[in-house]
């Protein structure tokens, strides 16, 4: 069968799990991930599941990933109103030898985002990492956040991550000889003959979940599912439910930039004529 002519009314044929089942639905979800790398190996070992261990990630490299997680976004109601904001580190000036890292909030307005400095936080080889010059905000506790990040930092220096772990199921889905259906998410149509190996792919991805060390409290849970390509009323809804997880981000990321040019008043009738149609397609 051609990839090319896969269509998913030809995947909702079949009527039952027996030898008509042309294979299994496959959808799977990252999420920010940090397991220790020991504990991946026995994982992987147990399951006999292929994995090459990777070395020990540069500490610059452990304090870029860390302040890069640290991340909020709340909306509070007071005096003056509604306040809607995001916390994140970006990068500031920096000196030899040193990467230096603030902790902003910003501030959403219809008209032009504000931005207040909550902390400074710091890494050179000499001096490790370090953080000061803390703010007040009503909303926002600035030691909390630097302590997060010192607490990651420690972590993604034992700890495979995201990328590992995303390079290491990716791979194992190419060995299946797996279809991609969505240009963005993990969804795939493995074919019968590799469908029987999805069940160590499930359990991998239930045991990284249980042993992941990254507690941030607006990450949402890895998950795996599979189903049979049969024609029931049950399982479309299943697969309906899991599109519309894939493509989630996808919507966030076309309402800020639609948001975007909106308020600022783009004068590019090329770059609206691009977004309308990516929105128009979605």
């Amino acid at each position: 069968m051609d990839n090319s002519s896969l269509q998913m009314n030809q995947f909702i044929a079949v009527r039952d799990d027996g030898e008509n089942v042309l294979g299994k639905i496959l959808y799977y979800s990252l999420s920010s991930v940090l397991i220790e790398k020991e504990t991946l190996a026995k994982i992987c070992g147990e399951l006999g599941f292929p994995y090459a261990a990777s070395g020990r990630l540069a500490m610059a490299d452990a304090f870029r990933s860390a302040t890069g997680d640290v991340y909020d976004s709340k909306t509070v109601r007071g005096a003056f109103g509604t306040e809607t904001f995001k916390v994140y580190c970006r990068d500031n000036q920096t000196e030899k030898g040193v990467i230096s890292r603030e902790l902003v909030k910003e501030t959403l307005d219809e008209r032009t985002n504000t931005y207040k400095k909550l902390a400074n936080i710091t890494f050179s080889k000499d001096m490790g990492m370090n953080y000061g010059d803390l703010i007040y905000d009503e909303h926002v506790d600035a030691m909390d956040c630097c302590r997060e990040a010192a607490e990651l930092f420690e972590l993604y220096q034992v700890c495979a991550g995201r990328k590992q772990i995303e390079t290491v199921l990716d791979s194992f889905v190419d060995s299946l000889r797996a279809v991609k259906l969505l240009s963005h998410g993990k969804m795939f149509f493995v074919p019968r003959e590799h469908m029987h190996r999805l069940g160590v792919f499930e359990d991998l991805i239930a045991q990284i979940e249980a042993n992941n060390r990254h507690k941030n409290k607006n990450r949402l849970p890895m998950d795996a599912n599979s189903m049979y390509v049969v024609d029931d009323a049950k399982q479309r809804d299943k697969m309906a439910a899991a599109f519309y997880r894939s493509v989630k981000k996808e919507i966030a990321e076309y309402t800020e930039r639609a948001n975007y040019l909106i308020q600022t008043g783009s004068q590019s009738a090329s770059v609206m004529d691009r977004w309308v149609v990516k929105i128009e397609g979605l």
